[in-house]
């Protein structure tokens, strides 16, 4: 645009018709990089250490460590947010909160498998029309395929192809990273503001993409044991913990599997990022990474090494970086940290208001008043609902419903996470948004508050939307079993 300006003024100096007034310039929207890491709770980013919710101890000298300095970098350069909540522990329903702006009970979403309808708008419908953005997504996974519907309003959507049987396709980082820079390379035009959506998968189970010589890093070279990332090993492992019987050196090689698996991740996202630099496109560019959703390792005695039958905070807490490159975020902050709560559904009121759109998609909440220093809004509650097991499944009212639940909301003690558990006669527990989400019995008026945040879960409970038939093929579902999305 500058040089198309100085093209301009160079003609109006050379001829001697009447100058007329100059058209005004429109600034190009800014680019918007959207990298999404599946699993990956935000502890096993090094730059969250201190939110650590690590459960079974472990000797610090024997404890595997997270090792991500690509993303540790983007949290220096910008704002971390030190409380991003998920709405729900499964892969659709939660990316379908971060591009429609809207929770489960507002999206219908109630697992993965269940397309997104076509009467929920999403923000990069507003950017391709409204905005004229390009908008391309490069998906690691089929558990986001186009037959989803979550590919409204993309130029390109490349997921990984065909299921092969009884199983879900998943693509490694690195091939991910490539599809992306090929897609960027092949755009009609570049002129055109670019919305970049990529999708990494490898965190979660199975973790068998990280090369050996990293992996290594985690996993001590001598041990021996049976865990080797497979989802047999996995399995084994859950047996184990629940039965009381799970070994140290199994529990420390499964972690160290795990962080593997997000360092291979950072490392990818660094060679995107460079690939994007060299190519121009980070010249005015804002760059969001997140996650889905956490993973509950060997925490947990009723539901370890899964994700899916908890609404805890080690399953729903998520990484959420923001850094902003060129003189139009000038003004955005560097190393700053976010205290208050935000939700995932607020992404896409905030990609809308950068893209120049409007402060509202859906019913989220533009978070860049939180690091411009104006005034913010009150924070809002943050809903969320597990999604198994499938044994509990209502047929009557909203599939969740029986299911785990919990909201968290802000306080003069800090923001507290309620979670209630219908199944088990409404049992409700109420804990601190802090590492280990302990419990809050030491808020002074614990009981008013669970009974008001109770209170709060029902009214949400009472606008879920009717009981949804399971709609997805045979391929769909030896896929999801295959991961252990479905009993």
């Amino acid at each position: 645009m500058r040089r198309m300006l100085w093209l301009w003024l160079g003609l109006a100096a050379c001829t001697d018709a009447p100058s007329e007034p100059p058209a005004p310039v429109v600034e190009k929207a800014p680019n918007i990089i959207f990298i999404s890491m599946d699993t990956t709770r935000a502890d096993a980013l090094s730059c969250y250490a201190d939110t650590n919710h690590w459960g079974l101890p472990m000797p610090a000298d024997a404890r595997p460590s997270p090792q991500t300095p690509v993303l540790d970098g983007i949290a220096d350069k910008g704002v971390r947010f030190r409380w991003a909540l998920a709405h729900a522990p499964t892969t659709l329903s939660s990316h379908t909160s971060m591009l429609s702006g809207r929770d489960p009970h507002r999206h219908g979403v109630v697992r993965n498998g269940y397309a997104v309808s076509a009467d929920v708008p999403m923000v990069t419908e507003r950017l391709a029309t409204a905005g004229q953005y390009d908008t391309i997504a490069v998906l690691g996974s089929s558990a986001l395929e186009r037959k989803m519907q979550m590919d409204r309003g993309f130029r390109r959507y490349v997921d990984p192809g065909p299921q092969p049987p009884g199983g879900m396709l998943m693509l490694p980082a690195d091939e991910v990273t490539r599809r992306a820079l090929a897609e960027v390379d092949q755009r009609p035009s570049a002129d055109a503001p670019l919305f970049l959506f990529v999708h990494y998968y490898d965190p979660h189970m199975p973790w068998v993409f990280a090369p050996e010589a990293l992996r290594q890093r985690f996993v001590p070279a001598g041990y021996t044991g049976f865990v080797d990332g497979t989802m047999e090993s996995v399995g084994r492992l859950t047996a184990a913990r629940r039965q009381g019987v799970l070994r140290f050196g199994d529990a420390r090689a499964a972690r160290g599997r795990y962080l593997a698996e997000v360092a291979w991740v950072d490392q990818q996202v660094g060679v995107l990022l460079a690939g994007l630099e060299a190519r121009g496109v980070l010249e005015d560019t804002l760059i969001i990474v997140t996650s889905d959703h956490g993973e509950t390792l060997d925490e947990s005695e009723r539901h370890p090494y899964t994700h899916g039958p908890e609404a805890s905070l080690v399953a729903l807490h998520v990484p959420l970086l923001m850094a902003g490159l060129g003189p139009r975020f000038a003004q955005m902050p560097s190393g700053v940290v976010v205290e208050r709560p935000v939700r995932l559904m607020d992404l896409a009121s905030t990609v809308s208001s950068v893209a120049g759109l409007g402060t509202v998609h859906g019913d989220g909440e533009d978070l860049q008043p939180i690091w411009s220093g104006r005034t913010s809004p009150a924070t809002q509650p943050s809903f969320a609902e597990a999604t198994k097991p499938m044994s509990q499944e209502s047929t009557t009212t909203w599939n969740n419903l029986p299911m785990e639940r919990s909201v968290t909301v802000a306080g003069p003690q800090g923001a507290l996470m309620l979670r209630l558990r219908p199944s088990e006669g409404g049992l409700a527990s109420l804990h601190h948004l802090r590492p280990g989400a302990p419990a809050a019995s030491d808020v002074p008026d614990a009981r008013a508050r669970a009974t008001e945040m109770v209170g709060l879960l029902r009214q949400w409970d009472q606008a879920s939307p009717p009981y949804r038939p399971a709609e997805y093929d045979k391929e769909t579902e030896a896929a999801l079993k295959a991961l252990g999305y479905l009993d």
